[in-house]
């Protein structure tokens, strides 16, 4: 298995000999306007650039798969990038319908209880992208689902892989921990808020509890250093890493890097 960071959410995962693309989000740094609820109202964004070209990151994919369509997940530059007949997996029937609107012709669901894709099987993970009595407001008011998905990745010959997506720590993780067991969990940490949401991803306090409830597996910390309303970015992780120890389970891989397991 190999996971590459591309950028926010953004993951080049190479896993049983197939390539898949997670949350393809390509726009140019500062693209787009600041997010006026955020916490840093005058942060355009992406924050950063990518880190290598368009063309090299779709180079050799056999599959994207989206765990939700939010603009920092999905963007116009994205969809224009991919090939329309390209594999693509989705949450549900909603956000089928809505990339086939933008042209794609090969959509399959996500499924609880498993698809089989080229011999490995993916399951379909819920998440909780933030408490919905403060956060609900701000996503009715960027027209936007609050529904998100993580996806739990296994085969033979790889370790099981379980790409958390955006969430918060709460029963559903710690549920999908123990029942898949992860050797590796990949979660979104960057602790993103909008003025008075709370966390809508994980912080360092759903980190820790991560941490707690898998601590024999490899923690790598993505969607970090490439949106607005982030709160914490590398800097802090990597302090929270140095401060409890931490090194030889968590890893951050930089814009670009890969990590082999």
């Amino acid at each position: 298995m190999k996971f590459q960071q591309i950028r926010g959410a953004t993951v080049k995962l190479e896993y049983n000999n197939t390539v898949f693309l997670i949350d393809p989000f390509f726009a140019p740094q500062d693209t787009y306007p600041p997010l006026a609820t955020g916490p840093f109202p005058d942060k355009r964004w992406p924050t950063v650039q990518l880190p290598m070209p368009v063309a090299d990151i779709v180079s050799g994919i056999d599959a994207v798969i989206l765990t939700h369509l939010h603009p920092d997940h999905l963007d116009e530059y994205a969809v224009k990038a991919l090939p329309s007949d390209i594999p693509l997996f989705v949450q549900d029937n909603l956000d089928a319908a809505t990339v086939k609107q933008y042209g794609f012709t090969n959509v399959s669901l996500l499924q609880y209880a498993g698809s089989n894709f080229r011999g490995l099987s993916l399951y379909r993970v819920d998440c909780l992208h933030g408490h919905p009595e403060t956060t609900q407001k701000y996503y009715d008011a960027g027209h936007l689902r609050a529904t998100a998905s993580g996806v739990v990745f296994q085969s033979p010959s790889e370790p099981t892989f379980y790409l958390a997506g955006d969430t918060i720590w709460y029963d559903g993780v710690k549920q999908a921990i123990n029942h898949y067991h992860p050797a590796i969990i990949s979660v979104n940490g960057a602790d993103a808020q909008f003025v008075d949401s709370g966390s809508i991803i994980m912080g360092l306090d759903d980190i820790w509890q991560v941490i707690h409830a898998a601590p024999d597996s490899k923690i790598i910390v993505s969607h970090l250093d490439a949106v607005p309303h982030a709160i914490i970015g590398r800097q802090e992780v990597n302090a929270f890493i140095q401060h409890h120890n931490l090194s030889g389970q968590i890893i951050v891989p930089a814009d670009g890097e890969i990590v082999s397991f």
